[in-house]
């Protein structure tokens, strides 16, 4: 993120974190991040996707003991409150929120924040136009769409699917980001082809606009997360 002159506030890493979710792979990308210039003045929210292993994750990245529960979290940057919920289902591809995470986040949204409320997960809660991925999607929007229904929500961010789009949930924008690893090409819709490089979404938040821009990410240069958003402010 060096290279291209980015100075994030906060860091959003929105799943896969680790290919195989193992305690070696997430000690590097510790590592790699601490490494950067950039990011080691940011705030780091790490989100689980499916490939992601609670125990190790929790272990590794949040120094928590290896419980193997939901990993939800409230941050803070100034008065902007970052939600960050487990849309994974241990064992599987496709997401769900369990009641636990539903119920945290109305606990965590039942006051409106000074400067509103980014939600932050690993599934997005709208199909992709690639069939494959479509199936693999966060499977109980309704339930999240009723949970931030009212409140101060400005925008749902997501990864997954490794190609960007963006959609909304009622009245709130849905960003989907794409990833470090690979891009799939969303013009292919019976299969699942990939195209080289990858990218992240810088996000920038101020009073009255949320404002996403896509970063392509080659060879050789720091990415931040699997599609994982970088706030900035």
């Amino acid at each position: 993120m060096e290279d291209e002159g980015i100075e994030p506030d906060v860091v959003l890493l929105t799943g896969d974190l680790a290919n195989e979710g193992d305690e070696p792979s997430y000690r590097d990308l510790v590592a790699a991040l601490e490494a950067s210039p950039a990011t080691a003045r940011a705030s780091l929210v790490y989100v689980p996707g499916n490939h992601d292993r609670r125990g190790p994750f929790r272990s590794v990245l949040l120094g928590e003991p290896p419980d193997e529960g939901p990993i939800n979290q409230v941050a803070w940057h100034g008065g902007l409150r970052v939600v960050a919920l487990d849309s994974t289902v241990p064992g599987e591809d496709h997401g769900r929120l369990d009641a636990e995470t539903l119920d945290f986040l109305s606990d965590a949204l039942a006051e409106p924040a000074p400067e509103g409320s980014l939600v932050v997960m690993h599934h997005p809660p709208r199909p992709s136009p690639i069939a494959m991925m479509a199936a693999l999607r966060l499977a109980n929007a309704d339930d999240l769409a009723r949970a931030i229904e009212g409140t101060d929500v400005r925008a749902v961010l997501c990864g997954h699917y490794h190609h960007a789009g963006a959609s909304h949930l009622g009245p709130v924008p849905v960003w989907t980001g794409p990833a470090t690893s690979f891009v799939a090409d969303a013009a292919s819709a019976k299969e699942f082809r990939l195209l080289p490089g990858g990218a992240i979404t810088r996000v920038d938040v101020d009073d009255d606009a949320l404002v996403t821009s896509v970063i392509p990410v080659g060879p050789g240069r720091l990415g931040v997360g699997a599609g994982g958003p970088a706030p900035t402010r």
